[in-house]
């Protein structure tokens, strides 16, 4: 996982749920999901999965890739507005 990806996921879920992580916690992250410690939702690639994973009491959405072991992004809650209207635009 590069530095540059890193970033990016702290700050979404910082954003998308509240969360202040560091580094070290989005490695241990992406090791639970690795380790099968997660809900697969939906295969969006060969290499890249969307899943649910449990962090502080908190259910996350993320994007991660199986070939890196890397968290890409962590998406919106299913019950936040912006996953609400992005569903309301695909029906």
């Amino acid at each position: 996982m590069t530095p540059s990806q890193r970033l990016h996921t702290q700050r979404r879920l910082t954003e998308r749920y509240g969360l202040t992580v560091s580094t070290n916690d989005v490695f241990l992250m992406a090791k639970r999901i690795a380790h099968g410690g997660a809900t697969l939702i939906s295969k969006q690639s060969k290499h890249v999965i969307l899943c649910k994973l449990t962090h502080d009491g908190i259910a996350l959405r993320l994007v991660y890739d199986r070939q890196q072991r890397s968290i890409l992004t962590a998406l919106p809650s299913e019950d936040s507005a912006d996953f609400l209207v992005t569903k309301d635009r695909c029906t």
